[in-house]
């Protein structure tokens, strides 16, 4: 009995140390497990929170600021010739470039009818003259007639001749008076219509108002012209080639940069190759509305002395509106560059920001000017350094800074393994 109650107390022993070795291996299982799990979440973390930052080196050198713009060449001074009477077109001695002088003849016009008006017209002056002498002549009869007949009536107490008779002879010499002034005048008016016959021939020969080179002609030999309230409009002449004005169109955004004698590059599809200066030289007030887009007509000087340039050209232009001389410069993805909050393996969050690496003296003799923050690669970890920026091109700033030097590391983007 008592063998029988070991017995059983043994296998009970047994069996309870199969089941906790039992229980040991699933531990240990799920403790493997878990650990392996760890080790991959954490392992993956990590290798998802490394950072690559993209840099450029900081540079030194000069930088300009344009504005970009197109126009047309023309000439600084150029005039339109026309004609101020009307006939039929003779002769023309010029053609297009020909190169011509003030007061030199361009062309005439037929001028039979101009000169017979002006024959005509110095008949009716000679008329005229002639009927100014007669009344004269006779004003001065009138005159006598009239002083006699007073005296008589004077001397003889008003008895002889009688008080009518006296006034006829006043009423007459007055008449004579009037009769000589509608004359004289009747000469003038015939000396004036003279004259402007004689002026309307003159004008039947088309002269040049200034020293040029004719650019249009508009006319041929035998054309009827008329000349009514406007001129007809026969030849264009240019006054100087050898300087020239270029016309640009400014957009109101950027009309407030351009000033007087600012440096101005231009190209024109003729020369690719060849960059031609001028300078600003006037910026019109008034604006020209094109479908809601205000423009201003800005005229820009330029030299012309080996004539390559023709008027109507149009020239493709870069006006220089501020200029930077040996400054540091960064590519602009680096003022627009702001670090990203990024995952710690510990759990917590790394912010690399504005308050990151303040430093502690800012530029203490820069000026005024607000001052923007960058961000330099330091120890493979971003540094914040604030700068001064002056101009930009659209691809480079220039900046003045206390802190960077000449091939330093700017970060302008960052990215991570997980494409973040």
């Amino acid at each position: 009995m008592q063998n029988k109650d070991l017995l059983e107390e043994l296998e009970s022993f047994s069996s309870k140390k199969r089941i906790n070795r039992k229980f040991i291996y699933i531990v240990t299982a799920i403790i493997s497990f878990l650990a392996i799990v760890l080790f991959f979440i954490f392992n993956g973390n990590d290798k998802s929170n490394k950072i690559e930052y993209i840099t450029k080196k900081v540079t030194q050198g000069d930088l300009s600021v344009v504005v970009s713009t197109t126009g047309n060449l023309n000439p600084t001074n150029s005039v339109e010739i026309g004609i101020e009477v009307s006939g039929t077109l003779k002769e023309i001695f010029v053609d297009f470039n020909d190169e011509v002088k003030a007061g030199q003849i361009l062309a005439k016009i037929d001028t039979v009818k101009l000169q017979s008006q002006v024959d005509s017209s110095t008949a009716a002056l000679a008329i005229a003259v002639a009927n100014q002498k007669e009344s004269q002549v006779l004003l001065n009869n009138k005159k006598t007639l009239y002083d006699r007949t007073l005296n008589m009536y004077k001397n003889s107490g008003g008895k002889y001749p009688s008080k009518n008779e006296l006034d006829d002879t006043r009423f007459s010499y007055e008449a004579a008076i009037e009769s000589l002034e509608a004359a004289k005048a009747k000469v003038l008016q015939a000396q004036s219509n003279l004259k402007t016959d004689k002026q309307n021939l003159e004008k039947a020969s088309v002269k040049s108002s200034i020293d040029g080179i004719v650019l249009n002609r508009e006319v041929e030999v035998g054309q009827t012209l008329a000349a009514t309230m406007s001129a007809p409009k026969l030849f264009t002449i240019a006054k100087d080639l050898t300087n020239m004005d270029l016309i640009v169109s400014i957009d109101e955004a950027d009309v407030a940069d351009i000033k007087k004698d600012l440096p101005v590059t231009f190209t024109v599809d003729a020369y690719p190759n060849k960059v031609f200066n001028g300078k600003v030289k006037q910026v019109r007030l008034n604006p020209v509305d094109t479908n809601g887009v205000v423009t201003y007509e800005t005229v820009v000087s330029v030299d012309n002395e080996d004539l390559l340039l023709k008027p109507g050209m149009t020239a493709t232009a870069k006006i220089i509106t501020k200029e930077s001389k040996n400054k540091l410069l960064i590519p602009n993805g680096a003022l627009r560059f702001k670090p990203k909050i990024q995952e710690q393996k510990n759990g917590g969050v790394n912010l690399v920001g504005p308050n990151m690496n303040r430093p502690a003296n800012v530029a203490r003799d820069l000026s005024k000017k607000e001052l923007s923050p960058i961000f330099i690669l330091e120890n493979n970890q971003p540094k914040r350094v604030m700068v001064k920026v002056l101009d930009s091109d659209g691809k480079l700033t220039s900046i003045e800074s206390e802190e960077l030097k000449v091939d330093d590391e700017v970060i302008i983007s960052q990215k991570s393994d997980d494409g973040k």
